[in-house]
């Protein structure tokens, strides 16, 4: 991965003209996360659904090499019921630990292999991973080697920071550019696997395996254009923090639950989301059957829709007003994201029968949530980025999507309630804790603002 010090990073990109306004490592950056994105969400719109229809069903379980163990797990961590409860319990602890391993991938890139080795390695794991998930038995051992390359992957998004300096203003647009690079892929990939999962369940995870080798291609390519690779020394201390920095730093680490608080509704769109619209919605288009994981494809579309309208939003905003500090505009979209469930709450209450809730409820609530999503996640990213005392920059960059990994632990938790408790109380549960973080993150606002502000070097 980079150096501590996202200013000497920013030194050492080669340099090159900018492309529509920003470095060309950053479409580099947007182009293989986007291969990444591609190959991760379309194999996680099926999965949860491969594994309640298929792969926890009779004749098919007891041929899966260490699912006993993880069974046992699942059984200590969230105490799932049935297949259905047993299926979410699995996403949702899949879906959290994306989120967490990136963190032993940057001490691998920090302290061993480097940047690019890391990365290069992480691809192949992946692109393994998803072979391996054509077989039933070795599906334990696929999401594990997956895992494996995910976390050795996760440099990717460190390096968009290390391609500006502290007081760049294009780095919270740059974040947003890179978000809408992973949200594009999530238009294709979910609809083309659940399509190909319909003819048989292992080609849409063969089709996720080529979007990684395409990534690989791609990052091979464009590596020049991206920061050197340095490998720290354990030997070399790092510079004392000062007492705000201190302060800074324990701020933006207890930030980590409140932040996944509100990340609850994006999270559950993958997980306990789609069982429930398989028994809810109308899954029909034009008279044509929608697959329901199809909704993930829905999702990317207005979710690249809405990252584009609030990105114009606030360039427009801030040449008429002062522009609000990042951690005001995350606040604002985690009240807007809290909006979100209640539209699945109230359409819950008004059509309880099966199969009789309209596609535009779901269009309301995608619509809803990725506009709340969009700002409080990628400004989130670009507040850690700038905030980080340069000395922690790296490490806290990578803590910023911990958060993530909380909120699906909690949605493997919540996704085993379906079935137990009623629909609109599910959704509510959802909507209250993301106005929970909501009022404490204006909270922060309101308080601590100095403390996020960019913190600059030591001369």
């Amino acid at each position: 991965m980079i150096s501590n010090d996202p200013v000497v990073d920013a030194v050492k990109v080669p340099s090159s003209k900018d492309l529509f306004g920003h470095p060309k490592g950053l479409w580099v950056l947007v182009l293989t996360e986007g291969c990444v994105a591609f190959s991760l969400y379309g194999m996680q719109a099926i999965l949860v659904l491969y594994l309640a229809d298929y792969l926890l069903q009779p004749g098919h379980v007891e041929h899966v090499l260490g699912m006993k163990a993880l069974k046992s797990f699942l059984g200590v961590l969230y105490a799932p019921v049935g297949i259905q409860a047993t299926a979410g319990a699995i996403t949702g602890l899949f879906l959290a630990l994306i989120y967490a391993t990136p963190l032993l991938g940057g001490i691998v890139a920090d302290r061993f292999l480097g940047r690019t080795r890391t990365i290069f390695l992480g691809a192949i794991l992946m692109t393994v991973g998803h072979v391996l998930m054509s077989f039933d038995w070795s599906f334990v051992i696929a999401i594990t080697t997956l895992l494996l390359g995910l976390g050795a992957a996760g440099g990717l998004r460190a390096q968009v920071g290390a391609l500006y300096t502290l007081d760049d203003p294009r780095r919270s647009e740059a974040y947003q550019i890179y978000s809408l690079g992973v949200q594009a892929a999530v238009i294709v990939a979910p609809a083309l696997c659940a399509y190909l999962a319909l003819k048989a369940w292992h080609w849409g995870f063969l089709a996720a395996s080529l979007g990684m080798l395409i990534g690989l291609f791609v990052y091979m390519l464009g590596k020049h254009w991206l920061p050197n690779d340095s490998i720290a020394s354990a030997s070399v201390p790092r510079p004392s923090l000062t007492s705000a920095e201190k302060k800074t730093t324990v701020l933006l680490l207890g930030l980590l639950p409140v932040l996944a608080l509100s990340a609850l509704p994006n999270s559950e769109i993958f997980d306990g989301y789609l069982l429930w619209g398989r028994e809810h919605y109308q899954l029909t288009l034009l008279g044509h059957p929608f697959p329901v994981s199809s909704l993930v494809s829905l999702d990317g579309l207005v979710s690249t829709v809405c990252t584009i309208a609030v990105l114009g939003f606030w360039k427009l905003y801030s040449r008429r007003r002062p522009d609000p500090a990042e951690i005001t505009k995350v606040a604002i979209g985690a009240f807007i994201a809290s909006l979100g469930p209640l539209v699945l709450a109230i359409a819950s209450w008004l059509y309880p029968a099966p199969h009789q809730v309209s596609l535009i409820w779901g269009i309301a609530f995608h619509t809803i949530n990725d506009i709340g999503f969009s700002m409080s996640y990628a400004i989130g990213m670009a507040l850690y980025s700038r905030a980080a005392p340069a000395s922690l920059n790296t490490i806290l960059v990578a803590c910023f999507t911990l958060h993530l990994f909380l909120a699906n632990l909690l949605i493997g938790k919540l996704s085993t309630l379906i079935g137990h408790v009623g629909d609109m109380p599910f959704w509510l549960i959802h909507s209250g804790a993301c106005l929970l973080a909501a009022c404490v993150l204006m909270g922060c606002a309101f308080f601590w603002r100095d403390l996020l502000a960019p913190q600059k070097k030591a001369i």
